[in-house]
């Protein structure tokens, strides 16, 4: 051989070398942060959380309270309460986001009881008391939403056809991603979900990556500009995996489900739309406005009724924090419209709306 030839041969070893390295280092990545992503029960730091709920809210008395054991259509065991009115009335079902519980929203749980409305709160798999499996980010989760609203229209305090699903972050997309049952619910409230999950987990593998080479020395700093092609190629990594891993799809997509909304209500020969409360903070800095826009514009396209309430605020979920009597006179306004003459008493009079 050679010495030209040798030299060449050396170089495509060499560079196959650093590829296959590069590759597997990339491929441990993916796997690392599917891990990460998809691990159960484990919760945020409270501090974490900065999106306000109601303060000092009383609970019902215990004699209206009841806990629940049910079961999901893939066998997965779920934990949740039911508050019940006196009287048949329509019934919220709340649904918390990511890592988080049903304990955080027992504030929103109790003011929304206190307008008249049973309350239907539960764990998504994965979260509080619920069975620890692993979590999706949205899609597996709609078996969840899904076996909730079962449970609901079973209470015998629910008012049939009258349940409005209240969710927030993912549990708001997982509200968006439900097939429709507009013979069980009457309304959709989605407070700040996101429109499609990629370009939120791309933004966490970018989070990663800064912070796994925050350690580097001054002089690797420069190999920070290869970091949109290499989150890029880690996040195609990481659909493979966790769909060889879980049987899933990793990425769930609010914004496409108008379209199959559209397909089943022309199957079904259906002719009412779920009408749906979009709420956002145009400063969110973990779901940008943009994912509210978008969702917004598929519901024009396939003519799903949906309000927006969009505010200056700049957190995530803010948008109670930054004018609770505004956030509920939104929602008294938009449930009047949609339950009319079911609209408990308590809810009626918007100046009698607690804070």
């Amino acid at each position: 051989m050679s010495g030209q030839h040798r030299w060449t041969a050396l170089g495509l070893t060499g560079t196959g070398i650093l590829g296959l390295t590069v590759t597997s280092g990339l491929a441990m990545l993916a796997h690392r942060f599917v891990d990460e992503f998809s691990r159960p029960h484990t919760l945020l730091d409270e501090t974490e959380i900065t999106w306000a709920v109601p303060q000092f809210m009383p609970e019902p008395p215990l004699v209206y309270q009841r806990s629940l054991l049910f079961k999901t259509s893939d066998g997965t065991m779920l934990r949740g309460d039911f508050w019940a009115q006196p009287r048949v009335a329509p019934t919220i079902v709340l649904c918390h986001g990511y890592r988080i519980s049903r304990s955080h929203l027992r504030p929103v749980a109790a003011l929304e009881y206190s307008r008249g409305y049973n309350i239907l709160l539960f764990d998504l798999r994965g979260h509080g008391d619920s069975d620890s499996v692993m979590t999706s980010g949205g899609n597996v989760e709609v078996h969840d939403l899904e076996a909730a609203i079962v449970v609901a229209r079973s209470q015998p305090e629910t008012l049939a056809g009258k349940i409005i699903i209240h969710g927030f972050s993912m549990g708001a997309a997982i509200a968006l991603l439900t097939p429709p049952q507009p013979e069980h619910v009457a309304a959709i409230i989605a407070d700040s979900p996101f429109a499609r999950s990629d370009e939120v987990l791309r933004r966490l593998v970018h989070f990663i990556m800064v912070r796994e080479s925050s350690g580097w020395i001054p002089a690797l700093h420069w190999l920070r500009c290869f970091f949109p092609a290499l989150i890029w190629t880690t996040f195609v990594m990481c659909v493979i995996d966790f769909r060889l891993r879980f049987g899933y799809n990793f990425v769930a997509r609010p914004d496409s489900s108008f379209k199959r909304w559209n397909t089943y209500a022309k199957t079904a020969l259906q002719q009412r739309a779920i009408p749906i409360l979009l709420i956002h903070s145009a400063g969110d800095p973990l779901i940008p406005i943009e994912h509210a826009l978008q969702i917004a514009a598929e519901a024009r396209v396939y003519g799903v009724p949906l309000e927006t309430y969009f505010v200056a605020a700049s957190s995530h979920c803010g948008a109670y924090g930054y004018d609770p009597y505004q956030y509920s006179k939104v929602l008294q306004r938009f449930l009047a419209r949609y339950l009319g003459d079911d609209l408990p008493v308590q809810h009626r009079k918007i100046d009698a709306i607690n804070q």
